[in-house]
């Protein structure tokens, strides 16, 4: 009778040791596909507001400093949230390096896109070191995104579209795409999305009265903050952020676009109150 019931075990035993020796050789695939990745603790995906800079007095190097914390700036003057179907306009050459097609590299762990991006454009010397550094970081092990992609959008005049579009060519769609891309890698990341900071022409004409084709910049801030909220996203509100006094060690008082270099990208205080506003944020929702 034993024996009887020993055979009839057989076939489910063997069935479990088929399973483990799979969990097994799927785990050892993974880990092999991770071997090399770079750990971060932030990772900066942003435009030239956050990489306007690329030395020690760089938001992330500021942030780094300000939080004791390790931060990979990726961010990529010029690029969009979306992808720009336009050949002619600011982003269009650009969407090898859009955030749609960054967090799509992520989730396919492909990024033959990004790596084929061919410029000439001012300001993109650092591209392919960042490039590199992308494909090395170890997004699985990363516990929090910085996003700030919103004013090449509408500086592109890209249609803002709806909390419910999943159209790369829309900046809420967009929006949506690049969060499940990125859940998709890493379930517990915390996302943080960082809204613009004001800005002005070199004239000192507001954003919020110049329609590029989508809306003022004040209606894609507006966006922004409501695909944060629909996503269940952090957000931290810098768009009002110049209007705060800063005062130098000199004794000279910063406001408004005395903030910039030219009335869009942050000069050191910009960067310094930027990195301060993230750093403040870190330190009130530690967890």
């Amino acid at each position: 009778m034993k024996n009887k019931s020993f055979k009839k075990i057989i076939p489910y035993l063997a069935a479990g040791v088929v399973a483990l020796v799979c969990i097994a050789s799927a785990a050892l695939y993974l880990n092999a596909g991770r071997a090399g990745k770079v750990r971060t603790d932030i990772v900066i995906f942003g435009d030239s507001l956050m990489a306007y800079a690329q030395d020690e007095t760089s938001v992330a190097s500021l942030l780094a400093e300000k939080t004791g914390l390790k931060v990979t700036d990726l961010s990529f003057g010029g690029t969009l949230m979306s992808d720009n179907p336009e050949t002619e306009t600011l982003g269009s050459h650009r969407n090898y390096l859009s955030m749609y097609t960054i967090a799509r590299s992520f989730y396919m762990d492909d990024f033959s896109v990004p790596r084929n991006i061919r410029t000439t454009e001012p300001a993109t010397d650092y591209f392919d070191e960042r490039i590199r550094a992308m494909e090395s970081l170890d997004l699985a092990d990363t516990d929090t995104v910085i996003m700030d992609h919103c004013l090449n959008d509408y500086h592109c005049g890209i249609p803002i579209g709806t909390p419910d579009d999943k159209d790369e060519y829309t900046y809420c769609g967009a929006f949506r795409s690049v969060t499940g891309f990125l859940k998709s890698v890493n379930p517990d990341i915390r996302i943080i999305v960082l809204s613009p900071t004001q800005k002005w022409t070199v004239e000192g004409v507001s954003a919020e009265e110049i329609d590029y084709g989508g809306g003022t910049l004040d209606a894609y801030v507006r966006a922004q903050k409501e695909m944060a909220e629909v996503l269940g996203l952090e957000y931290i509100d810098i768009y009002g952020l110049y209007d705060e006094t800063y005062l130098t060690p000199e004794g000279e008082e910063i406001t408004g676009y005395s903030y910039t270099v030219e009335g869009t990208h942050p000069d050191f205080y910009g960067r310094d109150a930027i990195s301060s506003a993230i750093a403040e944020y870190l330190k009130e929702t530690d967890r």
